[in-house]
């Protein structure tokens, strides 16, 4: 083989990974993508009645939602297709409510579990076809927020007390210190997890999507 076959077949090789390289930053681009709009998803909603409110900027998402309305009517002889597809992406054969014109499927965890709390909800009304996703996070919140943040800050109470034995006038300032630490560290972990949270409630989402547009198209 000659030079320039060598240094065809180099450029060919270039050429291919290149491409590769491509398409692996598109298909990284569409994750981020949902990723960043999950994370904006799990940033609404409020761990008390009240929506949108301060405990949710303090502590994080209480529900994550996500809705689209379609022109056209579902079938509603295709309800059980959506929720083959269902039981498929969270395996979870759940529990199902069959209407006429809706359908409402509920994952099936205990209420004192930390979840998930999924629940989809597909109505058709006046030519209108509606899917809602939801995922309720106060059994997390309970679970992070009580377990970690009180066990940790609680049973560890004792070293800003005993360091407060060298400095007494400073013991404020340790505790507050303390208990700043931990709630910022235990808000952290909770947000990580209701970020993976929305992260699967947004692909079961958009799987769901593309399965009503397609009935609607056929």
């Amino acid at each position: 083989m000659s030079y320039r076959d060598d240094r065809d077949a180099d450029q060919a090789r270039i050429a291919a990974l290149e491409h590769e390289l491509a398409q692996a930053n598109d298909r990284l681009a569409t994750i981020e993508g949902r990723q960043s709009q999950a994370l904006v998803l799990a940033t609404e909603g409020a761990l008390v009645p009240g929506g949108r409110g301060g405990a949710a900027r303090w502590f994080g998402p209480g529900n994550l939602q996500l809705a689209r309305r379609f022109d056209g009517t579902f079938p509603a002889d295709r309800f059980e297709e959506l929720i083959d597809r269902i039981r498929e992406i969270t395996r979870d054969p759940g529990r199902t409510e069959l209407l006429k014109s809706s359908l409402t499927w509920f994952a099936s965890r205990g209420e004192k579990s930390t979840g998930p709390f999924r629940v989809v909800t597909v109505t058709t009304r006046d030519g209108i076809t509606t899917l809602t996703v939801t995922d309720r996070l106060a059994g997390l919140a309970g679970a992070i927020y009580g377990g970690v943040g009180g066990g940790v800050g609680g049973g560890g109470i004792s070293i800003p007390i005993m360091a407060s034995v060298a400095v007494p006038v400073l013991t404020p300032v340790f505790l507050l210190g303390w208990l700043g630490g931990i709630f910022l560290g235990t808000r952290a972990i909770y947000r990580r997890a209701a970020r993976r949270r929305a992260v699967a409630l947004q692909q079961l989402f958009d799987a769901l999507v593309a399965d009503v547009e397609r009935a609607l198209r056929a």
